[in-house]
This record gives C-alpha cells, sequence and structure tokens, in this order.
C-alpha cells in the first residue's frame, strides 16, 4: 500500500548546473581533428596511387600493396609529426578513427584503380 505524504514537509528539489564551456579549447581540438582527418585522406589516397603501382610494377606480388597500405595506416600517427602535429594532441578514439578512414580509402583507391577503365 502507497504511503501518503504528509502536508507541509516540502521535498528538496535539485537544480542542475551547466559545466563551464571552454570555447576556444573546443574549437582548437575541432581544428585539429579536422587537419589531421584532412591528412589521413591525403595519404590514404596517396598510398592506395602507390600500391597500385608496385601491384602493376611487381605482377604477382599485390599482397605488397595491401602490405604497404597497413604499414602506412600503422606509422600515422609518426606521419603526423611531419605535417606539424604533435603526439600529446591526438587522443585514441580520433587515431583510430583515422587509421580506419586510412585502411579503407586506401584499399578503395587501389581497387578502383586495378579495375577496367583505369587499366587496359
Amino acid at each position: 500500500m502507497a504511503r501518503k505524504r504528509r502536508k507541509g514537509v516540502k521535498e528538496e528539489t535539485y537544480e542542475w548546473v551547466p559545466p563551464e564551456f571552454d570555447e576556444k579549447a573546443f574549437l582548437e581540438k575541432d581544428i585539429l581533428s579536422t587537419k589531421s582527418l584532412m591528412i589521413s585522406a591525403l595519404l590514404a589516397i596517396v598510398f592506395g596511387i602507390i600500391a597500385f603501382g608496385l601491384g602493376t610494377v611487381l605482377g604477382d606480388l599485390k599482397l605488397l600493396g595491401v602490405l604497404l597500405i597497413f604499414i602506412g595506416a600503422a606509422g600515422l600517427k609518426n606521419l603526423y609529426m611531419i605535417f606539424g602535429i604533435k603526439n600529446e594532441d591526438i587522443d585514441k578514439k580520433m587515431l583510430a578513427g583515422n587509421i580506419m578512414l586510412f585502411i579503407l580509402l586506401a584499399l578503395g583507391i587501389w581497387i578502383l584503380l586495378m579495375n577496367e577503365p583505369f587499366t587496359a
């Protein structure tokens, strides 16, 4: 059975106070993540083209192209230093997303170049 509330007893109310928002830090992190994403995309296109070139020059050793793409993805964090992005500024989620984008885009470019309109 439900208990009756006492009249005259006021319940405590909770008021939510939003935390301080640092807009400058937010924008700097957003610009950094966009810059690293663009660098990853451009490097993925370059690595996809190089993997295609290795496959056409070496013939049957197409596995070397896949290996090159995965080596490029593994060294992506070190390649960021060339473009002026510090390792401390990159968090793990952003790096994981950029590595996945790199692998998928490089493989996509490589497969696209291996097909009919580009190779005759």
